[in-house]
């Protein structure tokens, strides 16, 4: 990239700003003559010159041309033009100044929305440049990175060089131009006040540049002390364990706190400084007014300057500050700006980027990897030149499973990220097929080659984005969008230098994963899963999503039908009793009481916050007498529960059973028993009743035991909920969804709807039997498959921290293993599995790979447990970064295609 800010701008957009200035040079007679036009309204209509008797008249409109006297006086005339009289020549003139107005104002606008769009178009192109050669960075460069800094750079500290690029040339044009006719129109009016104004003029520009260089100076201590705060604060986010277990919060406090501290002081000598330098500005701006009132108005008593030439000078005055006050903001801008530009460049100038080449789009396949990898005496040193990895080398032919065991840090780790290009040897070489690894293009490496880690990242997505992730590499089918809004975005995107794909064509690239249409990859994705036995954790999260809401009556039948099913198998196998069923004229004794009441699922969306803090369930509540009986239900369960566990230490486990009411809201809850006072008497003040109902809507009598939920409640709730459906307004209707016997609730979920109750929870083994019965069930309807796809889309949150960190572990395994590579590298991928999940989880991934029709890759296995390495040919033994001991071992295992999809 350009060091200088003008020269990429110039470089990028130079066809627009020329564009830019030829408007500039086209608008300035039109500015010209709007100044000109008070002078002759006020000379002439107005005191009356050239109409020195009622019936005079004078010629408008006339279109010509006066050559002056030494180029031979001749005139010109294509129009006579006409005559008006006074009256009327006010009229026309006043009427001309208007046009002239909206003409300049049209200028104004349209170099302005132009400007505009070519400042958000180069900034699209910065921001895209930036990350662009932020994906080319070579991997060692990422160890020294802070996240959040680079972030905030490409994201905030470029922000202001969009709006600078639009105008880093025709704005001083413009404003410049602006000026000058200004102060040429003054000079022509009167020569006195024109030198007057010039000297102002020159004042302002010497002096106010001057003023501002402090300014700038503080605004680069501004940029560099706010950066390292992001940084700071990434650090807090992503150290917050280390922070915890240390008791560092509030050394971290004082240390953001001094960082703050030091941004306070730099920005409040910037708001001194910029203020003084407004000041005098605006003074300079204010005292030419007046000295031209005092001499021009003089020199118009003397008669050596006539009014409308005074009004004139002080009309053009008026619009001469301005543009000055502008020029000198953007000249301030142009240094603060590539101060910023030089500074973000400096960043992501690093040597040794990756050749573009090696990242270029590139649709078709590449050819397989078909013949032996070989890794020729390579050596690893970290940063400090520490040796990780030494004179280690491997023969790995295709389809063979090697394993690497010994401790962490023995050297099986680097010699994995560096058949992954993850690190770079610092002596040897890697082949594959014969050429240099080094030379090979990312959709080889990428495609190729299957790598999971321990740690993998995950960006913010479903389960399903996560799992083709590694799918998507070039946009293969159109998404079909309308051709004039694709022509836009493509026109956009090539003006900007933005690469020209669009994100929603369909990129997934079936044939890798060895599918040929999305069912036929959803088919191969549970495979995967039940191999990496995912599976079942992604059943259970689509067991608990919601109905689809665009849910087909085609999967509502199937549901209902699930239901029915489920129920059948409950009695024939005697368990019926294992699930209380929703009756709308009894209470569920198993379900909560905010469940009875309601008899249905609220649908946060629609009511934007909680139903419990609804005023209109709260007056239902009123009506119908239940306010005061759940608020004493409430303080009762208070009670008995500080009673039970309050005095117990905060680490005590057995404070994990009491689910009503956390640990930390005991002392509140005391407050709130206090304030209510004793007695059967007692309740509570009308600021506690939320808190207070709270206890009491979540309240189930056969989990919590504590004998409060009545027969005559029971009866009341029950009525209570007639009377909350039945008058029901309309601003719920769509935010409450109702449980009805042989319909599908929307807002339910599949489980939800399948059971149609709540498991009973007096029986220990019921929720092992139901879950049991509801998976034969589903499986019996060939409904397992939509509910998996509804796990699917299970959102695992930023960095995958909705999931468990062996999930995580067991989806990175399942995203290398999607694209069917030809070299698939597990780097202690599952660290967090039991050893014998471990062992399990590589007998069926190495079962899968040899299975007839498999994909048949060759694997470099790093275990955390050694025991495995009984499953793979061989089995290199890892010391001090060398390798000890190779042993050859028989293959053991068989291929089991059927065992792999049956899990």
């Amino acid at each position: 990239m350009d060091q200088n800010i003008f020269r990429y701008t110039w470089r990028h957009s130079r066809p627009a700003q020329v564009w830019l200035l030829f408007i500039v040079l086209v608008s300035l007679p039109f500015y010209f003559l709007s100044l000109d036009l008070p002078k002759r309204i006020i000379n002439g209509p107005i005191q009356g010159e050239g109409f020195n008797s009622p019936g005079d008249t004078d010629t408008a409109m006339r279109i010509g041309l006066d050559l002056p006297e030494w180029l031979g006086g001749d005139s010109f005339t294509l129009f006579d033009g006409v005559e008006l009289g006074r009256i009327s020549m006010l009229t026309y003139l006043c009427l001309l100044f208007l046009a002239f107005v909206l003409i300049n104002g049209y200028f104004k606008f349209y170099i302005s929305t132009y400007k505009g769009r070519l400042g958000e178009r180069m900034l699209r192109r910065l921001r895209y440049e930036l990350v662009d050669t932020l994906l080319r960075f070579p991997l060692s460069q990422f160890r020294r990175l802070r996240s959040s800094e680079i972030a905030t750079m490409i994201k905030d500290e470029v922000e202001p060089l969009g709006g600078f690029i639009g105008e880093a040339f025709v704005q001083p044009a413009f404003l410049l131009s602006q000026a000058l006719t200004a102060m040429v129109f003054i000079l022509l009016q009167s020569f006195t006040l024109g030198l007057i104004a010039a000297a102002v003029v020159g004042v302002q520009i010497v002096l106010i540049p001057r003023l501002r260089r402090r300014l700038l100076v503080l605004g680069r201590q501004r940029q560099l002390t706010a950066r390292a705060l992001a940084g700071r604060v990434g650090e807090i986010v992503e150290g917050i364990n280390s922070i915890r277990v240390n008791d560092a919060s509030n050394w971290e406090r004082a240390e953001i706190a001094g960082r703050l501290g030091r941004i306070f002081f730099i920005r409040f000598d910037i708001y001194q400084w910029k203020f003084l330098v407004k000041f005098i500005n605006n003074l300079l701006a204010q005292v030419t007014p007046f000295i031209f009132y005092l001499i021009g108005g003089y020199l118009a008593i003397t008669g050596r300057l006539d009014l409308g030439q005074l009004v004139a000078v002080i009309a053009a005055y008026k619009d001469l500050p301005g543009p000055l006050k502008d020029l000198i903001d953007w000249d301030q801008q142009r240094l603060d700006v590539q101060v910023k530009y030089t500074q973000v460049v400096e960043q992501f100038s690093i040597a040794k980027v990756l050749d573009p080449a090696l990242q270029k789009l590139d649709p078709a396949a590449p050819a397989r990897i078909g013949r032996d990898i070989n890794v020729a005496n390579i050596s690893i040193c970290d940063d400090s030149g520490a040796t990780l990895l030494e004179s280690t080398s491997l023969r790995l032919a295709p389809g063979e499973a090697v394993a690497a065991v010994g401790l962490v840090g023995a050297g099986g780790e680097y010699l994995a990220e560096a058949l992954a290009r993850l690190q770079e040897p610092v002596s040897g070489r890697i082949l594959f097929d014969g050429a240099s690894i080094e030379t090979l293009p990312d959709a080889v490496i990428g495609r190729r080659i299957g790598y999971a880690e321990a740690n993998t990242y995950f960006p913010q997505s479903t389960l399903r984005d996560s799992l083709v992730y590694g799918l998507r590499h070039a946009p293969l089918r159109p998404a079909g969008k309308d051709a004039g809004a694709e022509r836009r975005r493509r026109a956009e995107a090539l003006a900007a230098g933005n690469i020209d794909v669009d994100v929603d064509d369909d990129w997934i690239d079936y044939a890798s994963a060895g599918a040929t249409s999305p069912e036929d990859l959803n088919d191969r994705l549970r495979e995967i899963l039940l191999v990496v036995d995912l599976e079942p954790d992604i059943y259970r999260l689509g067991l608990r999503s919601r109905m689809p809401l665009q849910s087909s009556a085609d999967l509502e039948s199937q549901v209902l039908s699930a239901r029915e099913e489920f129920r059948a198998r409950l009695v024939k196998a005697k368990v019926e009793h294992y699930v209380e069923v929703f009756d709308p004229d009894r209470y569920v004794v198993n379900a909560t009481v905010m469940e009875n009441l309601v008899f249905g699922v609220a649908v946060p969306e629609a009511i934007g916050g909680r139903l419990e803090d609804h005023a209109y369930l709260i007056a239902t509540l009123a009506d119908t007498g239940l306010h005061h009986k759940l608020a004493a239900m409430g303080l009762k369960i208070a009670e008995t529960l500080i009673d039970l566990f309050g005095d117990l230490a905060p680490d005590n486990p057995l404070l994990e059973r009491m689910d009503l009411m956390a640990p930390e809201e005991i002392e509140r809850y005391r407050t709130i028993l206090r304030r209510a006072g004793g007695g059967p008497d007692a309740a509570p003040e009308s600021v506690d009743r939320p808190a207070v109902l709270k206890l009491a809507f979540g309240y189930i009598e056969p989990r919590h035991r504590l004998g409060l939920l009545t027969p005559e409640l029971q009866a009341d709730i029950v009525t209570g909920r007639g009377k909350f459906r039945a008058k029901l307004p309309a601003e719920l209707a769509d935010a409450v969804k109702f449980h009805q016997p042989g319909a599908v609730n929307p807002a339910a979920s599949i489980q939800d709807n399948v059971l149609f109750g709540r498991i009973v929870d007096i029986y220990a083994e019921a929720g092992d039997v139901v879950s049991a019965i509801l998976r034969q069930a589903m499986d019996a309807l060939d409904l397992t498959g939509e509910v998996i796809e509804l796990g699917l889309g299970f959102d695992i949150g930023s960095g995958g921290k909705r999931l468990s960190l062996a999930q995580q572990q067991k989806l990175a395994l399942a995203r290398a293993l999607v694209k069917r590579p030809d070299l698939l590298i597990v780097n202690r991928a599952l660290a967090a599995l039991d050893a014998n999940a471990q062992d399990a989880t590589v007998t069926r991934v190495l079962d899968y790979a040899r299975a007839e029709n498999g994909p048949d890759f060759a694997t470099f296995w790093v275990l955390s447990h050694p025991g495995s390495g009984q499953w793979f040919d061989r089995v290199l033994t890892f010391e001090n970064g060398r390798v000890v001991r190779t042993e050859e071992r028989r293959q053991k295992t068989a291929a089991k295609p059927a065992s792999v999809r049956a899990g």
